[in-house]
């Protein structure tokens, strides 16, 4: 810890208790808080059982995925396009992610919309309380990632 200065390092390292990850409050959640890593790793177990939907599933980009995710043998069971209904590729598509998190009971979401959007998107997703956000936009703002990962309480603690 030769980059923390003066008193600053013991506290640091008292308040890590060897978790990466702390969760203090979760603003709008309803279901339990989590202290560590121990209890979410659960999520990133996937297989085949795992429930997936796309989040800008008519875009060309999530488009494109879908179908080669279904032809690798995903579960994708439906998707998510502000403002259109019906369905797309042959699944399920819905106005907005709550309405999907009722019908589809997803385990996780695959987000697959441009960058400044993205925050946006894994900010509904957190309120939507999908166990497994994945997002692959590139270049999103750093305030979005920040304000995204704000009402989880996360912050980082490692110990060096």
């Amino acid at each position: 810890m030769a980059s923390v200065r003066g008193g600053q390092a013991s506290l640091l390292s008292r308040s890590c208790k060897s978790s990466l990850f702390i969760r203090s409050r979760r603003a709008f959640s309803s279901s339990s808080a989590w202290s560590s890593y121990d209890d979410t790793v659960q999520n990133l177990r996937i297989g085949k059982h795992t429930r997936v939907i796309y989040q800008g599933f008519t875009g060309r980009v999530a488009t494109g995925n879908a179908k080669d995710s279904l032809a690798y043998g995903t579960n994708i069971v439906g998707g998510v396009t502000p403002g259109k209904e019906g369905e797309h590729l042959g699944l399920p598509l819905l106005p907005d992610l709550r309405k999907a998190k009722e019908q589809l009971k997803p385990d996780a979401t695959a987000v697959f919309v441009a960058a400044p959007q993205c925050g946006k998107a894994i900010e509904e997703a957190i309120e939507a309380e999908i166990p497994l956000i994945v997002a692959v936009a590139e270049h999103i703002p750093l305030h979005d990632i920040m304000r995204a990962r704000q009402p989880l309480g996360i912050r980082c603690c490692r110990q060096y």
